[in-house]
């Protein structure tokens, strides 16, 4: 008997995940759409992209949890950081695969859960219904009509993330304030504890706050290139980092932006304010972080005390004054702080006919400090000048003057004051005659 032929090929493993891989692939890129419209709208399994593909926006559950977002990150960084989140406050069930985002009846763009019930919308007025939903490279999403005009933008509302050419800050005249707000929990985005924003003193500071008042972390004033409670703002820092405040517009707003670097900034769950950056696309890094010691916690050793992050106990009180309760000190409970063990002579009943110059207050210099809050701004004085107006004034408790700046006075209780290893600023305290010794 003849022995057959075989007529058909031997089976090519590599052939046919070739094939399956391309397969994938091209499924892959038809998921990816550059635009949003009413014919068109992004549905589970679907990623919006930007132009460049920095950016993609999409469904997404944070930790695999219950709860479905529509957000945005960067395409090509890993860990995936959300930077924006649409529905934050009405979170869509992670079983709910036929949810989707798409341009309604009246132009506006709009998150529909599966049965067609709307969950968030722009809901601004649209003069014709030939707009657009498109991510830019930026990062800003944005609804625009038929010849570009953008109508909406998500850089107008921050979430928990601020990225280069975001706005932080505030417009007195229309009062708007855009602040970040933490997320209630990582699997959670609705608004947590946490906010972060800017002071409208002059000049300004950038606080974390509890509760949207409480203050639980604060920058020290800006100087037009850094803000002095950060030590270690560097010279590549300061470079990409911009505080505008328009006195005559009435607005203030922080942004920031590095050359060739991508970069984050982030207020956590948990309260810490991060700043992230990737060079090359690699992986995110950290830059700087605040809270990062319990030194930076807001008034930790109370009224008249200064903190000492290395020190230990870390609260002291400042020289010429003692712990207010010395019991609640002893405790390791400092925040009700310090007061002043001998009077002032300014202010005093006592007559001043008598050799006053023995007796009148004089100032102690600090160095290295934090800056306390509830600073008052007296421009336009020299560091002489600035003594000499806080001198002549019996309410004035201390004073610096700082390039860039100028004059700055405080009449309140001086708080949170830390102590740095190196940076921070001189601060000159108005004491009795008789703390200075003989």
């Amino acid at each position: 008997m003849g022995k057959r032929t075989e007529t058909f090929h031997a089976f090519n493993p590599s052939i046919f995940i070739l094939f399956f891989f391309s397969l994938f692939l091209s499924q892959h890129y038809c998921a990816e759409v550059y635009n949003i419209t009413s014919s068109q709208p992004l549905a589970e399994g679907q990623t919006l992209v930007s132009p460049g593909h920095i950016f993609e926006l999409g469904f997404f559950s944070p930790n695999n949890s219950a709860n479905k977002y529509v957000g945005i990150w960067h395409k090509t960084i890993f860990p995936r950081k959300v930077v924006w989140v649409a529905n934050r406050e009405k979170a869509l069930s992670v079983t709910d695969t036929l949810a989707s985002l798409t341009i309604n009846s009246n132009g506006n763009l709009e998150l529909v859960d599966g049965k067609q019930s709307s969950i968030w919308s722009t809901n601004i007025s649209v003069p014709s219904n030939g707009s657009a939903a498109l991510l830019l490279d930026s990062g800003n999403f944005v609804v625009q009509d038929v010849i570009g005009t953008q109508l909406w933008r998500s850089f107008d509302y921050p979430g928990d993330t601020l990225i280069p050419m975001m706005l932080l800050g505030f417009d007195n005249k229309s009062g708007k304030r855009d602040v970040l707000t933490a997320w209630k929990s990582e699997s959670d985005g609705s608004t947590g504890l946490f906010s972060v924003g800017l002071a409208p003193q002059i000049p300004t500071q950038m606080f974390i706050w509890i509760n949207g008042s409480t203050p639980y972390w604060r920058s020290g004033p800006w100087d037009k290139t850094k803000f002095l409670g950060i030590p270690g703002m560097n010279d590549e820092y300061e470079s990409g980092v911009n505080l505008d405040d328009n006195v005559q517009q009435g607005t203030k707003y922080f942004t920031f932006f590095f050359n060739r670097v991508l970069a984050y900034m982030e207020i956590s769950y948990e309260g810490t304010l991060k700043v992230m950056y990737s060079k090359h696309g690699e992986n995110w890094n950290l830059d700087w972080e605040a809270p990062k010691n319990p030194c930076d916690h807001y008034g930790i050793c109370g009224p008249f005390g200064v903190c000492k992050a290395s020190a230990s106990p870390i609260c002291k009180c400042l020289k010429g004054f003692k712990p207010k309760s010395q019991g609640e000190w002893s405790k390791g409970n400092r925040a009700g702080g310090c007061v002043r063990k001998t009077e002032l002579f300014c202010g005093s009943n006592t007559s001043k006919s008598v050799p006053s110059r023995v007796k009148e207050d004089r100032f102690l210099k600090m160095s290295s400090v934090n800056l306390p809050d509830f600073h008052e701004h007296i421009s336009n004085l020299g560091a002489e000048d600035c003594k000499v107006q806080c001198i002549g004034s019996c309410s004035c408790l201390a004073y610096t003057h700082i390039n860039n700046i100028g004059c700055l006075v405080w009449s309140k209780d001086l708080i949170d004051i830390q102590e740095f290893a190196s940076g921070g600023n001189d601060l000159f305290i108005r004491l009795a005659h008789a703390e200075f010794g003989k």
